[in-house]
């Protein structure tokens, strides 16, 4: 197996949600000498910065100035996004039946219901918590096998061999998260925030979350000579990942002409049509700040750039 099909698993595993895989591709893109900036202060550019900025915590812009003037020279740009189908857990979660706890959750994109049977499930994502200067938001990833969503014994869907599974999407995909006296969920949330090191907060501290099921089997490799990737999320995290190291790897002696860019989207899986999705204002608003920072387009540079 390559180097770089190594990488790839290792990058797949770091990145449960789309805000771990943007969490991880700053961790990169940092080492590789990029420089984070923010939507709310003005930019200053020269040939060669190295730069990214992040929305929402879920997509993320990155470039590098070329030598040449935007205007003259424009942009050589790759898009991917961050986010894959998967189970949400919806705003309130908790549920009991039968003398267990269960989370109730939501499919998000495409998904194929059925593979998330019988899979050692763990939960990951944002959770916005209150502290004494105001609400944060942090990551969190129980990184353990958390929940369960058990497929039925064979003679009680004897049809099941001649008909299929049919799931019902609010009824059979509840993954069960312990017995009835298990804590809902804002206690378990606060006490694994406390065990990573945020404090010693209690339920309430809890304002909110997006929060996603996962299953916890690492990405490995199999065939008689390692011929096969196994991973979760390859729609569209390969494409992250082939981007990303395109864009930290790419020889900058001579520096081109062009200015290079990748654009990481959230929410793509259901519409884009978010704040941070491809329908969003993030990557024409941040290409305007490129050509206005960099102070070389010229009359008309954003359309002339954006031409080329």
């Amino acid at each position: 197996m390559t180097d770089a099909a190594r990488d790839l698993l290792r990058f797949i595993d770091a990145s449960p949600t789309p805000y771990h895989a943007v969490g991880e591709v700053t961790r990169r893109l940092e080492a590789a000498g990029f420089a984070r900036l923010t939507e709310t202060e003005p930019w200053s550019l020269t040939p060669g910065a190295r730069h990214f900025v992040v929305r929402s915590e879920s997509s993320l812009l990155a470039f590098e100035v070329g030598e040449a003037a935007l205007a003259d020279a424009g942009f050589h740009a790759i898009g991917a996004h961050t986010d894959s189908p998967n189970l949400r857990v919806k705003p309130s979660p908790d549920v009991t039946s039968h003398g267990c706890r269960q989370l109730a959750i939501e499919p998000y994109g495409g998904v194929l219901l059925h593979t998330w049977l019988d899979r050692d499930l763990s939960l990951a994502g944002r959770v916005v918590i209150a502290t004494p200067s105001g609400l944060r938001s942090v990551n969190l990833d129980f990184a353990r096998p958390l929940l369960r969503i058990p497929n039925l014994a064979i003679h009680l869907q004897r049809e099941t061999k001649t008909e299929g599974i049919k799931l019902n999407e609010q009824t059979h995909l509840v993954p069960v998260i312990g017995l009835e006296s298990a804590p809902p969920l804002a206690q378990l949330l606060a006490e694994e925030l406390r065990a990573q090191g945020h404090g010693a907060l209690e339920p309430r501290a809890i304002h909110g979350f997006d929060l996603m099921l996962y299953d916890t089997q690492p990405s490995c490799v199999s065939g008689a000579r390692g011929e096969f990737l196994h991973a979760p999320r390859l729609d569209n995290l390969a494409s992250c990942h082939a981007a990303l190291r395109a864009l930290a790897s790419a020889r900058r002696a001579p520096l081109p002409p062009f200015t290079r860019v990748v654009v990481l989207y959230d929410h793509e899986e259901v519409g884009s049509r978010s704040a941070q999705g491809a329908q969003s204002g993030f990557l024409a608003d941040s290409l305007a700040r490129i050509v206005e920072a960099t102070k070389s387009g010229g009359p008309q540079g954003l359309p002339r750039s954006l031409a080329r």
